[in-house]
Order: C-alpha cells, then sequence, then structure tokens
C-alpha cells in the first residue's frame, strides 16, 4: 500500500513539537494546568481570548511582602515581572491614599491629571482621562469589565461602565469574585482588598506585627482562591490571563525617614506583580537616591598671608538682623585636607571682626566648627575635617519666648556640648559686608571648599532641617522659596570672580578676592540630595503603568491623545504569545 509520506512527515512533526513544547511548559508552569490537550492532528479551535484580572490590596506594603514571603504570592513570581519597591506616586507634592492610588491604576495617569489626591473620588476627572472600563467601553471592543469591592465610593465613582458586584468586607468579596470568575465572559476584572489597610491601621504594619503578617497571609490565600477559579473555567485552555496583584497605597511607617525621595516615603512603596504562565521570573530592584553623586562645582578659599581668600557683599546692609527676627543660614562645607586643624579663622560672617561687637562669625576650632555672636554664647557643631561634604545649618530664633542659636551638621543636632544656646536681646545690625572667608582678626590658615550658601528670613524646625538641608539645588518650587532671601549656589559660576546671587530678590554677587580658586567635585554624600531625572523614579513600575500593560495585554492600542502617563514593561518569557 503507497503511504502518503507528506502527510505521515507532517503528523509526526506536529507529535514532536507538541511533545517539546509540553515538557518545557510543565516544567516552567506546574502550578497551571497543561494547555495541550492531545497531540491529534491541528483542528479547528476557538480564538484565544486574552483576559485580565487586576487584584489591588489596601496598605500592602512591598518590604513586608518581601520579607514576609507570602507562599503563592512567591510561588507566583516564577512566572511573574515583580518589583518590592514599586510607587504608587512619584512625586511628594502630597500624601497618597488608597484612593488616590486607585485612581491612578485605573485611568493611566497621575494626581494632577485625574485630580484625587486625597481619599475624595468625586472629583475624579474621567471627562478627560475616563477609567480602563470606560475606555474600552467607548472604543467599542466588545470586551466586558467587573469591578468587586466593599467600597461604596470605589463602586460608585470608579466602577461606571463596569458592572458592580459590592460585598460587605473581604471575605465577602472574595466570595463573589470567585464565584462569577469561575463562569463570567468578563474580559478585564478588577478585586479590591481592605482588610490590609484596616489591620495596619488599628495594629501597625509590617513583619513584626502579628496581625498585619495575618493579614497579608489571609490576603495570599485569597489571590490564590482567584487564580484557581481562573483555572476552573471551562474555557481556560483558550484564554490568555494575566493576573497584576498591587497595592493601594503602601504602608504607613514610624521608623526614620534618611530617604526624602518618593521612595523614601513608605506610603509610596507599594507591591507589584504582573503574572502569567508564560512569564519566567523577572524582578526589577527599587534604585537607591544614595547612589545619586553630588556634582558640580565650588569655590575653594585659602588664608594665605597676605592674600586670604575672601568675598563680600557690596551692600552692608544687607542681611543685618536686626532683634526679633528669624533666620536660617545654611552652606556646604569641605575639608580640603582630611584631618587638618585650624584655630579659629572665620568662614562666614556678618560682623566687622571675629569674636567681638555686634553680629556674628561662623568660624572653625581644630576639626569642629562652629557660631560666636554678640546675642549667645558660642554654639558648636562636631567635627567636620574628614574630607568630606557637610551641610552646615544655623538657626538664629528670636520671634518666641525662647530665644536661642542652634546649630545642625547633615540635618543632625551635634551631640557635642553647646550645640544650642539661648539668645538676649541684643541688636545683631552693624556696617560690616555679609562676607564669606576671611575676616579680620582671623587667625589660621585654613583651606576649605563653600558652596550652596542660602538665607531665609524663617527658623527652619528640626525635621524640616533634616529634610531639606541636605538638598543640593533650590528653585522656585521649593516648598520655602518665598522665605529664601540670597541664594549662592556657585555650581555654575567656576573660573569667574563673581558667585551669583540666584533668587532675583536684591541681596546682590559675592566678589571673590584674593587666594581663591575653584574645584570640581563627583561624590557619593549620603545626606545630600542631588537633583533627581524622572527616569530615576521609572525604573520600576508606577501605578499608571498597570493601565498600559492591561491595554497592550488586551490588544488595544493605547491612544497618543489618551495622555496617559504610563509605560509598557516587558516581562520575559517562556513561551511566545500565540
Amino acid at each position: 500500500m503507497k503511504l502518503n509520506m507528506k502527510k505521515s512527515f507532517n503528523v509526526y512533526n506536529k507529535i514532536a513539537v507538541g511533545i517539546v513544547t509540553l515538557l518545557l511548559f510543565g516544567a516552567c508552569n506546574k502550578d497551571f494546568p497543561n494547555l495541550l490537550q492531545n497531540f491529534n492532528e491541528a483542528k479547528d479551535s476557538p480564538e484565544t481570548r486574552d483576559k485580565v484580572l487586576l487584584v489591588i490590596v489596601d496598605g500592602l506594603s512591598g518590604s513586608a511582602v518581601q520579607d514576609l514571603e507570602p507562599v503563592n504570592l512567591t510561588g507566583f513570581t516564577r512566572n511573574g515581572l515583580v518589583t518590592y519597591g514599586s510607587l504608587a506616586d512619584p512625586t511628594t507634592d502630597f500624601e497618597v491614599t488608597n484612593t488616590s492610588v486607585a485612581a491612578a491604576l485605573l485611568t493611566g495617569v497621575n494626581s494632577v491629571k485625574n485630580k484625587v489626591n486625597a481619599d475624595d473620588l468625586s472629583v475624579l476627572n474621567t471627562a478627560e482621562y475616563p477609567t480602563i472600563f470606560s475606555q474600552l467601553k467607548s472604543i467599542g471592543t466588545g470586551r466586558k469589565s467587573t469591578l468587586f469591592t466593599s467600597s461604596d465610593n470605589y463602586a460608585n465613582y470608579l466602577g461606571k461602565d463596569a458592572v458592580v458586584a459590592k460585598g460587605a468586607d473581604d471575605k465577602a468579596v472574595i466570595a463573589s469574585a470567585v464565584k462569577n470568575l469561575s463562569t463570567d465572559s468578563a474580559d478585564f476584572n478588577v478585586v479590591h482588598l481592605a482588610q490590609v489597610e484596616q489591620v495596619g491601621r488599628e495594629y501597625g504594619f509590617g513583619k513584626t506585627v502579628p496581625q498585619y503578617v495575618d493579614a497579608v497571609t489571609q490576603m495570599d490565600k485569597q489571590v490564590k482562591e482567584l487564580v484557581e477559579s481562573l483555572k476552573a473555567r471551562q474555557s481556560y485552555t483558550h484564554e490568555n490571563w494575566l493576573v497584576v496583584v498591587t497595592s493601594g497605597k503602601g504602608a504607613t511607617s514610624t521608623d526614620p525617614v534618611t530617604d526624602f525621595t518618593a521612595f523614601g516615603d513608605a506610603k509610596r512603596q507599594t507591591y507589584t506583580l504582573m503574572y502569567s504562565p508564560k512569564f519566567s521570573r523577572k524582578i526589577l530592584p527599587r534604585p537607591s537616591a544614595k547612589d545619586i553623586p553630588f556634582a558640580g562645582n565650588a569655590t575653594r578659599f585659602n588664608y594665605a598671608a597676605n592674600n586670604q581668600a575672601t568675598s563680600k557683599l557690596g551692600d552692608v546692609t544687607k542681611f543685618n538682623m536686626g532683634t526679633g527676627s528669624d533666620w536660617t543660614i545654611t552652606l556646604f562645607l569641605k575639608f580640603n585636607n582630611a584631618n587638618a586643624t585650624y584655630y579659629y579663622p572665620s568662614f562666614l560672617s556678618k560682623r566687622a571682626a571675629g569674636f567681638s561687637g555686634a553680629g556674628w562669625n561662623m568660624f572653625l576650632e581644630a576639626g569642629y566648627w562652629g557660631i560666636n555672636s554678640s546675642i549667645a554664647g558660642q554654639a558648636f557643631g562636631p567635627n567636620i575635617n574628614d574630607g568630606e561634604w557637610h551641610a552646615l545649618t544655623t538657626v538664629i530664633k528670636r520671634s518666641g519666648s525662647q530665644d536661642s542659636v542652634y546649630v545642625f551638621t547633615d540635618g543632625t543636632k551635634a551631640s557635642v556640648t553647646n550645640s544650642q544656646v539661648s539668645a538676649n536681646s541684643n541688636n545683631l545690625d552693624n556696617n560690616a559686608p555679609f562676607t564669606i572667608g576671611y575676616l579680620a582678626g582671623d587667625s589660621g590658615n585654613p583651606d576649605i571648599s563653600i558652596c550652596n550658601l542660602q538665607i531665609y528670613n524663617r527658623a527652619f524646625t528640626f525635621d524640616e532641617i533634616k529634610q531639606y538641608g541636605g538638598v543640593t539645588h533650590i528653585d522656585e518650587k521649593s516648598p520655602f522659596w518665598n522665605n529664601l532671601q540670597g541664594y549662592w549656589p556657585g555650581y555654575d559660576d567656576v573660573n569667574t570672580t563673581l558667585l551669583t546671587e540666584k533668587t532675583g530678590k536684591g541681596a546682590g554677587n559675592f566678589v571673590l578676592k584674593g587666594s581663591t580658586s575653584w574645584v570640581s567635585f563627583n561624590e557619593l554624600v549620603p545626606f545630600f540630595q542631588p537633583p533627581i531625572s524622572d527616569s530615576f523614579f521609572r525604573q520600576v513600575p508606577n501605578a499608571v503603568d498597570v493601565p498600559f500593560m492591561i491595554y497592550q495585554w488586551l490588544g488595544v492600542t493605547v491612544q497618543s491623545s489618551w495622555k496617559l502617563d504610563g509605560k509598557s514593561w516587558s516581562p520575559n518569557y517562556t513561551q511566545i504569545r500565540n
């Protein structure tokens, strides 16, 4: 009998390819069922349908998930793109809430556009930036959406154009979602869980709080239930599911803050998992603001005999501080020679001569720094002669009942004696020019670099000094710009004889004289906060990226006219999509 060799060859190839695919798929995706039912010759089959399940968990801390390693979420990461340091919002302009983050997660734009920066969803700007539910409906894709939530707020404002199933609590929400997901035809499904946040508010957040740990563990089991309900669908073998688990806001933390960027705000630190059996593991680590160098130029001051480096303002009335007013002065200073010791040279002053007469002068003593004034005893900061940059801040507070002068170094009140001293009622005014560098009568021959001098007509609080004392570049966006009376960064004045004032408020420029020169630097300084580009915060998923990923998964082309703030993320695939 004559065989049809071509047909036999084709059948053989299909069987071989099927077996290889089965082995690969089964090895990488043990938690999902085998999608290959048999190895017969190809038959017509239903078109694969793309579908999404988005689980929003209020109060879910990314760091807590990383610490606790919930068994099911951890298992899903074998087939997921995951980050434990995603961002609810890349700015620090407002305090994020679960509601504001949910608005970003479902519109794809940040609060500036969607208008939600608190708990009020009635202000949601859906006219310009519709939710995913509304967008899918308006573009006529035929795709249906569902929202499962216990929140009236979410149901009434976010749930427009979705079928809304409302439950009394997370348990009821999960029961409803599991039942519907097992059979329902919706293509985009959102499950909103609130219990983790509620427990965190009552007992606290984090791995050391048993109640919070229990809540995260329960949520982890609920996510597994949801995924199991997808697997139970009769149509599952012809569906292509993406499961996204992410936070509303993160946790509320009482830990001391050392990173004042969005990454340092515990409420903005979230968890995001994008999961599909077709993905392999991909972990996106959170970048560190501490790895951004302080780079620029500074003036180098040397007090060589008969050619002392000095810089003065021309108007001697500038920065007379009188009586009863508050001031904050901050600058960056570096000993150019580590471990050098200098005795009593001034480096910043408004006084005719150091240590006498009306006014004040900041000076060096051995490796320390301090301020001497006619209104108080001497206040001292710690040793700073390590050859590194330091932020030196002096506050003169005379508008209250407890007038005082106090100093901070790198945002910290010194542990040395007399870091804060009481002030009297003397007048600080004098006819001496405001001066950087050498002051008449100084001793010692320091070699120091100075930049980023700022003067404010308000007394910064301790917390404000810690948060803003290390900011390297000031502009109109600064919360204290209106109080800033003089600002001389010096970064752009390199190789000139001026230090240019940047506020334009009439303080004037410093004229450099004597043995001044310029130095350039590019150094990591733990306390300093150099400018950070927007791209820095986009190294991990932001809340606004989730809609972008969902649209792409559903085969919807994102139009530029939608003006979304998000971007796409590329997971690692173990299997090419159909």
